[in-house]
């Protein structure tokens, strides 16, 4: 009896060192300190066996220290453990897709889905997959699912780029609209309610949205050459001139920008600058030096 006793006592004793070791793994991992969150959770799953949400924080440590393949066993564990979790079937298809296994990554983003409550980061990730292969209603439905589950600002600026990308540009504008109530300062979402807004000929709110995402981020360096074509269209050829010799700072090869250039020289009255730009822009596509 005395042995049984000291069996029992050894086994509580190792169950609180591991869930010591677990939540100081867990303290660790959230502040950023993955090595030493890695060898916590290692050495508490050591006492405490196969516990399939320790294993699930350790597969999320490797994937965010940038080693799915060490991530994935763990969350196959994680599933032995417990198969209704949406969060491991999501995170053991982003550890398949970091590894170039796509189509074995979809079963489990798809899987994922399938779990009570789904997951939103499993139905953007499908979005992603399907908008990349041209399959557009497969990217709309799981784009539009994980907004339903999650919505937010990113979500609807990838649903408004399939829309986009389809010339739906009624459906792009309300998705980027979307985004940019979700998010006032994301500058993506009002910089492509700028292109649609241009896509449809309304080149004066176009200008608004566009300065607006400029402000918002600086380094969306082709907004000048946009904001030109805009200017131009309004027959405002000074303005228009002057964002294009901007946008051309940045892209000096840009068989596009000089061609823009171009047009608007000739409508200047400036025929010397409009030929040259006219031959640089004919240089820059047979170089392939547009973008």
């Amino acid at each position: 009896m005395e042995k049984s006793s000291s069996r029992s006592e050894q086994g509580s004793n190792g169950a609180a060192h591991s869930d010591e070791l677990f939540q100081s793994g867990r303290r660790a991992e959230q502040a950023g300190h993955l090595d030493e969150a890695r060898r916590s959770y290692e050495l508490g799953l050591s006492y405490a066996g196969d516990h399939h949400v320790w294993q699930y924080r350790l597969g999320c440590v490797f994937l965010k220290l940038d080693v799915p393949e060490m991530a994935e066993p763990c969350f196959r564990q994680a599933l032995e453990g417990n198969s209704s979790r949406a969060a491991y079937w999501a995170n053991l298809g982003l550890a398949l897709d970091r590894q170039g296994c796509r189509e074995e990554s979809i079963r489990a983003y798809r899987k994922a889905s399938l779990q009570e409550g789904g997951s939103a980061v499993a139905c953007h990730n499908l979005g992603s997959i399907y908008a990349e292969e041209g399959r557009t209603e497969e990217a709309i439905r799981f784009y539009e699912e994980a907004i339903s589950l999650e919505p937010d600002a990113e979500g609807y600026l990838n649903l408004g780029l399939v829309h986009f990308a389809a010339e739906d540009f009624s459906r792009a504008m309300a998705s980027f609209d979307h985004c940019v109530e979700a998010d006032p300062l994301f500058a993506l979402g009002h910089y492509y309610a700028g292109l649609c807004l241009m896509k449809r000929g309304n080149y004066e709110p176009t200008i608004s949205r566009l300065e607006t995402a400029w402000k918002l981020d600086p380094r969306l360096v082709r907004i000048p050459f946009h904001l030109g074509v805009c200017m131009h269209k309004l027959q405002c050829y000074d303005q228009a001139r002057n964002f294009l010799e901007r946008a051309l700072e940045s892209f000096p090869e840009d068989g596009r920008l000089h061609y823009q250039m171009a047009l608007t020289c000739d409508a200047m009255g400036l025929p010397q600058d409009a030929r040259q730009h006219f031959s640089r822009s004919r240089a820059a596509f047979q170089d392939g030096g547009s973008s």
